[in-house]
């Protein structure tokens, strides 16, 4: 019985040590080159559209002032979608994003990509 136990006991903590390794906890550097104040900034798993709360705990993002956030990327999901709100309302996306590749990410002018639909 003590043998299944310590058994059970050492294979449930490979499993955590298994899972917390996969992720991991990193800080991100966001730099606003919209062109615009950028009001809100949010991630989401690549295609998935589950938008999570902002990133800019500290309000508005003045035009080429970055900002920092922490999160935790799990190394076999690396790519993100990035969707930020500019100061006219409307919401732009940066699509495939790879978190585990890089630490910066440069929010682009509006005229640089695809402007899409407004809140």
């Amino acid at each position: 019985m003590n043998k299944f136990i310590f058994g059970a006991a050492a294979l449930f903590v490979l499993c955590l040590f298994t899972v917390s390794s996969n992720a991991q906890i990193t800080t991100y550097s966001v730099t606003n080159s919209s062109g615009m104040v950028v009001t809100g900034v949010s991630l989401s798993p690549n295609d998935a559209n589950t938008w999570g709360l902002s990133l800019n705990a500290a309000g508005s993002v003045a035009v080429d002032k970055s900002f920092e956030f922490t999160q935790p990327v799990d190394k076999t999901s690396c790519i993100y979608d990035i969707r930020y709100t500019g100061e006219d309302g409307k919401y732009y996306y940066v699509q495939d994003v790879d978190l585990c590749n890089s630490k910066t990410i440069i929010l682009p002018a509006p005229a640089d990509m695809n402007k899409t639909d407004k809140k």
